[in-house]
């Protein structure tokens, strides 16, 4: 089984592009980073792609169980985008990233959606956050709160 970490570390291991924090900005290097639920794990229950994001390890014990301020969206969609279109320009990373598709993608709208060919990043970024908006609101409405930095 390969995990979204097995594909994020393929993606800061090629240097492109450079993959930053979408919190801090911090430049992410093979060694600094964990991989974060954008929606917390213990609501979504699963570990799909879409909702993953590389974070400053520093950073991501203080976020805990609780959810981004919705304003880091954009720039986690625009991760999320640049890391698909790292893995289209990539065979390698492609390879991964399909090996990755297959143990960690349930819901279908991800492939029929979000990652397909014909998407540019604004139809990509509508896409994610028609989605996961839903699924944020549902668990701020259950009690999550928000982790302020």
């Amino acid at each position: 089984m390969i995990s979204g970490i097995t594909l994020s570390t393929a993606i800061i291991g090629s240097k492109r592009p450079n993959v930053y924090d979408i919190y801090s900005e911090k430049l992410l290097g093979l060694n600094d980073f964990d991989i974060d639920h954008f929606v917390p794990w213990s609501f979504v229950a699963n570990d799909e792609l879409w909702n993953l994001l590389p974070m400053d390890s520093s950073l991501n014990s203080s976020k805990s169980n609780n959810l981004p301020q919705w304003k880091y969206f954009e720039l986690f969609a625009k991760n999320q985008y640049m890391m698909y279109e790292s893995a289209k320009s990539s065979e390698k990373i492609m390879d991964k990233f399909k090996k990755c598709q297959r143990d960690n993608l349930v819901m279908p709208w991800s492939m029929e959606e979000l990652y397909i060919a014909e998407n540019d990043r604004e139809a990509f970024i509508k896409v994610l956050e028609e989605k996961l908006h839903p699924v944020y609101d549902s668990a701020r409405i259950q009690g999550y709160d928000i982790w302020r930095m």
